[in-house]
């Protein structure tokens, strides 16, 4: 059956990275598969700039009227509702992460509720690293506001603690923390632990060594990162799909 996938997270936490990262990963192993950009609220970093790289490798990419045009005028492409549509492949959600953003994902209510819980994915990114997640209160509260606005139920988190490209492994260690007791608060799982596989490597060592509850560490997930913003690609291509 079709399976959908929901990111939900709030400016910075890595949600447009994961949503990338799933539909690239579906589209190679043959699943017929949609990306649809619904953030509204974020005009950058955002899934329409990676269109080319997406659409080659099979993905079909939704994006807002206007996305990339210099323009940001709130439409909602009708074309979204073309996900919905078939009993086979996979269909991802790229959603801004707070309550306004979250609003944008509440008019599909009806046809999310048509969909077998089992086939549902919903998680919320979380980088401790940001501000308006930085702390186990921060975090409960931002899931309640999405949680409200969507009216859907988020039912996992992923850990996606990191400083961009300055991310060590004992960075993890103090993310884990957070996301543990956000897990414990809000009566959730933890999905996945992500991140860039050298890092992950060294991670999984250590909390090997310090004997970290795997229920809160979920499975490692290997990204490669495509939302680039290092200043030598910046300065060098801008935010051009290379």
């Amino acid at each position: 059956m079709r399976r959908y996938q929901v990111f939900l997270g709030n400016f910075g936490s890595g949600k447009t990275e994961l949503a990338l990262h799933f539909a690239h990963q579906s589209a190679l192993r043959g699943e017929s598969t949609t990306l649809v950009d619904l953030d509204i609220v974020n005009p950058y970093f955002r899934a329409a700039e990676r269109k080319k790289t997406m659409e080659a490798a099979g993905v079909r990419l939704i994006v807002p009227n206007f996305a990339m045009d210099n323009v940001e005028i709130i439409t909602i492409d009708p074309a979204i509702y073309s996900a919905f549509v078939g009993e086979q492949g996979r269909a991802v959600f790229d959603v801004g992460g707070d309550g306004i953003g979250a609003r944008a994902l509440g008019q599909y209510k009806a046809y999310f509720d048509r969909i077998p819980k089992e086939m549902m994915d919903i998680w919320l990114v979380v980088n401790p690293y940001r501000p308006l997640s930085s702390s186990p209160e921060l975090i409960t509260s931002l899931l309640e506001k999405i949680e409200n606005s969507s009216r859907l139920s988020v039912n996992g988190i992923i850990n996606n603690s990191n400083l961009s490209y300055e991310t060590k492994a004992e960075d993890l260690l103090w993310g884990y923390e957070i996301v543990r007791q956000a897990a414990i608060d809000s009566h959730l799982p933890v999905i996945y632990t992500s991140g860039t596989k050298e890092v992950l490597d060294k991670f999984w060592i250590l909390a090997e060594e310090r004997g970290l509850k795997r229920e809160f560490l979920g499975a490692p997930l290997c990204i490669d990162i495509r939302m680039h913003r290092d200043w030598e690609r910046f300065t060098k291509f801008g935010v051009e799909d290379r």
